[in-house]
């Protein structure tokens, strides 16, 4: 007879979900034993996180799902951590609230030592989630997804928006729950899944195509799909050179002098940006790398004329932003085009993509097909689009009002590396085409390397390299050193 101890883990045997009209995920069979990570990876729309929804108890499926050999409890046996810990988490409560509330209603668990599990300073128990870094907010949301110990843990993309170095903490940390639970890792990122993932399973279209220790799938792929997700996740671009534009422009220059912005909250003061000097010509494309608190996003909204900045000058064409008349600066912002990392957030949700696109400018299905999009998707509502499909209509809706600047707050972080080869040749193409003047927000070297003629590198809200992107590899700052050897992962390497 089979004892107990050889079913510890989780098994799925024909999962199958359906979404309004239609079936997203078609008889998936998975196992993961206690002990083991599986990362289950795949492109955009794959059906990931639905499946993952499935067995979490979230979303209506048909198949089997077994924890430990029997039918799991809801909300009890497996903890999810989601891709947003931000949203994830209610902004009114503090850290040791939620685990407290956890605690209670599962009674079982230790708050103090779920935070010491994910290496959390006890301190920050008293904080509220907006308070918290990226890199913060994932580890309350890894506390909080195991602190009544269940003996499964889903983690959804839960690094998606974080850089290279906080990503692999977060993801040591993943890996270290394994002891004493079978953990499902959802990612797109190839490369982490090799590092900290025992078996690979490859999701296209609903379907696993291939299910396998994770050096026997590296080494042997069975799929096309799954070969072309490797070369991806090795490759290491180069910058491609951008012809100039057929008519360049004149409009677009920005500057940043002097510019001082300090975040204020109950608890603590943040110096977000700290006297950043910075100049950047019509046409040109820059991307601004660091890690998580960095300043990056604050950088964003001074250079969109949406914060203003407490010391130094904002300018646009050589003007001072902040001493235009206010009917000056909303002619600045309706030339600024901005692009951010969860467009679906961005969107009216009651909106078709037509309207979504219309709330900027005219709408033109040459708008859609310039982007890459079937005009027949103008009648969809976004949220039934691909991440990858979101993120070109949000490129769509900056197109529609006709920027001479446009900001990507990391355009592509949510995205499988397929998808982020379309969004960045499109990038490309803009600045061919329209000699549009280009800042990237990203935390990942490949990308900047990929689009960008210069590299500047923040650090606790300064500038400490600011190179061309040609040049990356012989930077000198140990902050650009550590980003380039973080995103150096080896994918055949555990």
């Amino acid at each position: 007879m089979t004892s107990t101890a050889e079913h510890r883990g989780l098994a799925v045997t024909g999962l199958t979900v359906e979404v309004p009209g239609r079936r997203v995920v078609h008889g998936v069979d998975l196992t993961v034993p206690t002990g083991r990570v599986l990362a289950l990876v795949g492109p955009s729309g794959s059906g990931k996180t639905l499946t993952a929804r499935a067995i979490a108890g979230l979303h209506p499926y048909r198949g089997t799902v077994l924890v430990d050999g029997r039918p799991p409890v809801p909300g009890r046996d497996v903890g999810y951590a989601f891709q947003n810990a931000l949203a994830s988490l209610n902004p009114t409560i503090t850290v040791r609230r939620h685990l407290t509330e956890t605690v209670r209603a599962h009674r079982t668990g230790d708050p103090d030592e779920a935070l010491a599990r994910v290496d959390l300073d006890p301190a920050l128990a008293a904080a509220h989630p907006f308070e918290l870094s990226g890199g913060q907010a994932q580890r309350v949301a890894l506390a909080l997804a195991t602190v009544h110990r269940p003996p499964v843990l889903i983690a959804d993309e839960i690094t998606t928006a974080l850089d290279p170095v906080t990503q692999a903490g977060v993801l040591d940390l993943v890996r270290a729950q394994a002891r004493d639970r079978a953990v499902l890792l959802i990612t797109h990122d190839l490369a982490a899944a090799a590092r900290w993932a025992d078996d690979i399973a490859v999701l296209h279209h609903g379907r696993v195509l291939e299910h396998g220790p994770a050096p026997k799938i590296f080494a042997a792929p069975r799929t096309d799909l799954t070969r072309r997700l490797l070369e991806a996740a090795e490759a290491a671009p180069a910058p491609r050179p951008v012809p100039p534009a057929a008519e360049p422009s004149t409009e677009g220059g920005l500057a940043l002098q002097g510019v001082r912005r300090v975040l204020r909250s109950r608890r603590r003061r943040t110096v977000a940006l700290d006297d950043v000097d910075l100049d950047i010509a019509p046409g040109e494309a820059v991307a601004i790398v660091g890690r998580s608190g960095s300043g990056k996003s604050t950088l964003i909204g001074a250079l969109a004329a949406l914060d203003r900045p407490d010391h130094g000058t904002v300018l646009r064409d050589g003007r001072d932003v902040w001493a235009l008349p206010g009917r000056g600066r909303r002619a600045v912002r309706r030339r600024t085009g901005l692009i951010f990392q969860d467009p679906l957030a961005s969107f009216d949700p009651r909106h078709t993509v037509r309207q979504v696109i219309a709330q900027a400018g005219p709408y033109d299905d040459d708008l859609l097909r310039y982007v890459g999009l079937d005009p027949a998707l103008a009648a969809r509502r976004p949220a039934t689009l691909s991440g990858g499909e979101c993120q070109r209509v949000a490129i769509a809706r900056a197109l529609a009002q006709r920027p001479h600047v446009l900001l990507a707050d990391e355009p592509t972080s949510g995205l499988d590396v397929l998808a982020q080869e379309r969004i960045l040749r499109l990038l490309t193409d803009l600045r061919r085409d329209h000699g549009l003047t280009i800042v990237l927000v990203t935390h990942d070297l490949r990308v900047a390397r990929r689009v960008a003629d210069r590299v500047i590198t923040l650090h606790r809200g300064r500038v400490v390299d600011d190179l061309p992107a040609t040049a990356l590899d012989t930077a000198q700052h140990p902050e650009t050193r550590r980003l380039l050897e973080a995103t150096r992962r080896d994918p055949a390497s555990r």
